[in-house]
């Protein structure tokens, strides 16, 4: 999870950085994400969302925060082995072969 300052999309011509002070004075240093295009902060705990989400229309009255949520990807196995489950193994069916309607021809036809 990313605490995110919204309307700050483009980084061109500004700093690499935005500190914001909270609440209770503690400066938190907001990076330029470039996966996700946004200045972003990684929170510590919940006191540190709660003191960042509560500077949003006191202390600064334009900067705006959301919160980025990022997918987790689990491989079927790995949520197999975290839920204590096996993974039978399944026997793997051959394909069956198309028929053809064609009679098989006995030798080849030279052309002279």
């Amino acid at each position: 999870m990313k605490i995110i300052i919204l309307g700050k999309k483009d980084m061109a011509g500004t700093n690499p950085a935005i500190r914001v002070k909270g609440m209770s004075q503690i400066r938190y240093n907001f990076i330029w994400d470039k996966e996700i295009r946004h200045y972003a902060y990684e929170p510590k705990d919940q006191k540190e969302v709660d003191d960042i989400f509560r500077t949003q229309g006191k202390l600064y009255k334009t900067l705006f925060f959301s919160v980025w949520l990022e997918k987790e990807t689990i491989s079927a196995e790995e949520l197999m082995e975290e839920l204590g489950l096996e993974v039978a193994e399944t026997p793997k069916t051959k394909a069956k072969g198309r028929k053809t309607k064609g009679q098989p021809v006995a030798e080849a036809v030279e052309s002279a």
